[in-house]
């Protein structure tokens, strides 16, 4: 091979060098004016595989967003005469013992009958409610509502609405499929200077099973799609118009959307909407224990002396509780119930909830190193959770 290259002088090289240049550059010309010549093909979806525009969403789910009027009578609570400085007497006996406010919410009818989910804190206290919807722009229906009921525990209402022409249900999707990094929407009514205009506003899913105050009552869906005043109650959907959540708080420095805003999980709240329709208030399943977190590697050898046994350490059983009927003991570990593996604290409180008074379950229990399956009637009362302390703690 070498001698073959001493055979071929510099003038031979460069020739062919320059021939496959010109025909490599003819080809990319030829190809360039090919491609000029047809037409572009439209873009409709960005990198995610979603499209530019979410209209159509907007247009499934906006029309069953509706506007919450609330008028608000607060009793206002003066100190006793004898604690109040003279001067000032004469001035606080002209303050009325009461006072009234608008509030302002948002609301996402679910039923054909005029079921309105709604936040509790829009209308708690209110003597006057009115809904209102309509188109994007404007409002077509002025009505009244009455309260079917709600649930503190959620942050719940549920009002009925009287009309002959409803808009449609929303589309109710799965809060079980949401995942973080999902595209949302939060669809309200943001302030009362913009009362009769409905807002969209798009984001992400930031988190997921995020409770409040730390009380595992309800696994929150928490998203940084800007929500303002006058949002709550308000719809949460996905890129395809399907409602996934009810707009509940924010956590704000400012006084506005920091991006950080807080949706109750829509399967949650359709649990809370079927009771409500049922019996006029959340009747949830009790079992009547006391239990922490799910136990650790760290905890089970801590407890049991061995790394390998998972669920909820049962810490107390109450008195005359269904628990204590059915033979449920302080030490015992819930590792499932109806053959569901139980994985976290929240979900465990939830499969309880979901079940009526009355109703039977079956516990999985760990005991002395026995697994037993243990039958339990379920009343009435309120879950009870705290942080299992370990041994010497």
């Amino acid at each position: 091979m070498k001698k073959f290259l001493q055979f071929i002088s510099w003038p031979t090289v460069a020739g062919v060098l320059f021939a496959v240049i010109l025909v490599q550059y003819q080809q990319i010309n030829r190809l360039g004016e090919a491609l000029l010549q047809q037409p572009a093909a439209p873009v409709t979806a960005d990198e995610e595989g979603l499209p530019f525009s979410l209209a159509e969403a907007v247009d499934r789910a906006a029309p069953s967003v509706v506007s919450i009027h609330s008028t608000i009578r607060q009793q206002i609570q003066l100190p006793p005469p004898e604690e109040i400085p003279p001067m000032f007497r004469n001035l606080l006996q002209n303050i009325p013992a009461e006072r009234s406010y608008n509030s302002l919410g948002s609301g996402v009818i679910v039923s054909d009958e005029g079921h309105v989910l709604t936040s509790l804190h829009v209308i708690e206290g209110a003597e006057d409610i009115e809904v209102r919807f309509g188109d994007l722009s404007s409002e077509t229906f002025i009505g009244a509502a009455r309260l079917i009921g709600s649930d503190p525990g959620t942050d719940l209402a549920l009002l009925k609405i009287e009309a002959t022409e409803l808009p449609s249900p929303i589309p109710i999707g799965s809060s079980d499929a949401v995942r973080v990094g999902d595209t949302v929407l939060a669809i309200g009514f943001p302030s009362q200077e913009l009362i009769s205009q409905k807002s969209v506003s798009r984001g992400i899913v930031s988190a997921l099973g995020i409770p409040q105050n730390g009380l595992p009552v309800v696994e929150y869906i928490q998203t940084d799609a800007a929500i303002n005043y006058g949002n709550s109650g308000g719809a949460l959907v996905n890129s395809n118009g399907e409602l996934i959540g009810i707009n509940s708080f924010i956590y704000s420095q400012s006084g506005g959307s920091d991006g950080i805003g807080f949706a109750v999980p829509i399967n949650k709240a359709m649990v809370v909407v079927d009771q409500l329709i049922a019996y006029g208030e959340v009747t949830p399943g009790y079992l009547g224990v006391l239990t922490g977190e799910m136990l650790t590697r760290e905890s089970s050898l801590n407890f049991f002396g061995r790394p390998d046994v998972t669920g909820l350490l049962i810490e107390q059983v109450n008195e005359e509780s269904p628990a204590e009927l059915a033979g449920i003991k302080a030490g015992d570990v819930m590792t499932s119930i109806d053959g569901v593996v139980i994985t976290d604290v929240i979900g465990a409180i939830d499969q309880i909830n979901r079940k009526a008074p009355g109703q039977m379950v079956d516990l999985g229990i760990y005991r002395e190193g026995e697994n037993l399956t243990i039958p339990v009637q379920l009343g009435t009362g309120t879950a009870q959770y705290r942080i299992p302390e370990l041994p010497g703690n």
